[in-house]
């Protein structure tokens, strides 16, 4: 299962490939149609927490980019108003929070976004706890899923 398919534990949503989401992982399909990361004016600034390495698999999967770092602009990377809302939908689906399409025009990084998520958490914690969540069934197959939510 990748993080891109997941609405809630327990629910899937098989989507199309405009949304196909990528770990980048050499035994992933998906990862051969990622673009390489453009030419930008800075070096590359890898996930220092689960919550970035969430919202960067986010955003490859939807920018269509392997390697994006932290650091790189949503807009920098040819992001612009129709996929900050399919990010931003996402998100909303994934990490069940009120998120303002505007966030992306206010925080274009993935540091600076997942900043602005923290600060705005209906409880301390539970964004980082639940892209820890998402992290640990990334890999995980839909059965084994659904067999982990029924034993609790």
């Amino acid at each position: 299962m990748r993080l891109g398919d997941v609405e809630m534990p327990g629910e899937v949503n098989h989507n199309g490939t405009n949304g196909e989401q990528s770990t980048g992982s050499a035994g992933n399909p998906a990862a051969a149609s990622l673009a390489p990361r453009p030419d930008l004016p800075y070096a590359y600034v890898a996930p220092r927490s689960v919550l970035q390495e969430v919202l960067l698999t986010v955003w490859r999967g939807i920018l269509g980019i392997d390697k994006i770092g932290i650091d790189d602009d949503f807009f920098e990377l040819g992001g612009d108003s129709v996929l900050a809302t399919q990010i931003i939908s996402r998100l909303r689906e994934m990490f069940r929070m009120d998120l303002p399409l505007i966030v992306l025009f206010d925080a274009p990084t993935v540091e600076k976004l997942a900043q602005f998520m923290i600060e705005n958490e209906a409880r301390p914690g539970l964004v980082e706890k639940t892209a820890a969540v998402l992290k640990r069934i990334e890999g995980m197959t839909e059965e084994e899923v659904t067999r982990t939510l029924l034993s609790r």
